[in-house]
């Protein structure tokens, strides 16, 4: 992040800001930051289903039926 930095009159910067009566006639150091605002508006789905639909692959779908019965059996079957 980069910054700026710069000493100067209190009647240079009274043009932008209003300054207090205390301060009236020195000098002051000014540092100029850049504002990051976070984005506070964060979209929370009701549901997750269908939430990864656009990466699904169209020629597995047909499988996604049987494909936790065929993955036990697959991992557990063991012959007699």
């Amino acid at each position: 992040m980069e910054t700026i930095r710069e000493i100067m009159d209190v009647e240079r910067l009274g043009t932008v800001m209003s300054i207090p009566t205390w301060m009236q006639n020195i000098k002051v150091e000014v540092i100029v930051l850049p504002l990051v605002q976070k984005n506070t508006a964060v979209h929370k789905p009701k549901s997750m289903m269908g939430f990864l639909k656009n990466y699904a692959n169209p020629a597995l779908v047909k499988q996604e039926k049987d494909a936790w019965a065929i993955h036990l059996q697959e991992k557990y079957y063991y012959p007699i």
